[in-house]
């Protein structure tokens, strides 16, 4: 649990670093997961005639970049949610990554006590999450280097990934490091206090598909940088304003986007599946069985496809405010 000086730290600058949360223990299932998944993705690849498999002996990090840079439409592959899509879907690309692994850090107890700490005992867990693995800079192609969970984000409050359902809602941002981030390898940037002056208009910027807070809001201010060594977690409140610098290391830089807020609030992405990750008043309604929360997304992505949703599955925030 955080301690009543963190979390006076968190409500006064609207994030917080919190070192030395989860170890290897934690982390190595989810890498074991992804490495699979690579070798599967790779394989039908193989069958394609498209590739030719690099060797047991080549790296997760350096088989990733090679894989990115050459089939940029792979990223949606390794992502744990469903591709944000208003319109026409294309079923063969409108897919997600929700293995035992990802759902056992969802659920992670480390995590929800320090969730708890700031949000109480009853939590849920958003279905609004991102997978981030950014591979050097200098090793991508111009059309993976546009899509943000391999380039850089530019500064954004995350209001901008929900519907406006979800404003009110209490929602806490955990950003987990699966390696070190740094300065060189693009950790996150945040500017203090900047959830204090509520939710701002986004705007086109640099990196297409992602909107950003107009420069004049941002009026030079650089933020702070937040160097974080594996199994530390950053906490953000949702209107905080942030950013991560650009990968110019020969490293892989990994992390993760997960989001809780309180039973009962609504997630602001009513087309995909959250659930009870804790309840002090009700264990029973809390979920533990990865293969339910799989069939949960697998059934979403089922009614949206036929399109028994006829919902928006988010809030094009460019073009709308």
């Amino acid at each position: 649990m955080l301690s009543d000086v963190q979390v006076a730290q968190f409500h006064r600058d609207g994030f917080l670093l919190v070192e030395d949360v989860l170890d290897d223990d934690d982390l190595r299932p989810l890498e074991t997961e992804y490495s699979a998944l690579l070798d599967a993705y790779a394989q039908r690849l193989v069958a394609a005639g498209k590739i030719d498999v690099p060797g047991p002996e080549v790296p997760f990090a350096e088989r990733y970049t090679t894989m990115v840079r050459r089939f940029p439409d792979c990223i949606d592959e390794f992502n744990i949610s469903l591709p944000l899509v208003n319109g026409e879907i294309d079923p063969a690309a409108f897919r997600a990554h929700t293995g035992p692994a990802v759902f056992g850090l969802l659920t992670n107890p480390k995590i929800l006590d320090a969730v708890e700490s700031l949000l109480g005992p009853e939590i849920a867990s958003s279905p609004v999450q991102q997978m981030r693995l950014k591979p050097p800079l200098a090793r991508l192609s111009d059309d993976s280097v546009a899509h943000s969970s391999v380039g850089n984000t530019s500064w954004h409050q995350d209001t901008v990934a929900v519907l406006p359902e979800a404003l009110t809602t209490d929602q806490i941002t955990v950003w987990v490091a699966v390696t070190d981030a740094s300065e060189e390898n693009g950790c996150l940037v945040s500017i203090p206090k900047s959830h204090l002056e509520g939710a701002h208009r986004h705007v086109p910027g640099p990196i297409p598909r992602e909107p950003t807070v107009p420069a004049e809001i941002i009026d030079g201010r650089e933020g702070e940088a937040l160097p974080a060594e594996r199994g530390s977690i950053i906490l953000f409140d949702k209107q905080n304003i942030h950013c991560s610098k650009p990968n110019v290391s020969t490293q892989l830089r990994w992390s993760v986007d997960i989001r809780y807020h309180p039973v009962g609030q609504a997630s602001g992405r009513p087309a995909f599946p959250g659930f009870v990750a804790r309840s002090r008043a009700d264990p029973t309604a809390e979920l533990h069985d990865p293969d339910v929360w799989n069939k949960m997304w697998a059934d979403a992505r089922e009614r949206i496809i036929s399109g028994e949703y006829t919902g928006p599955i988010f809030q094009d925030w460019m073009a709308e405010r």
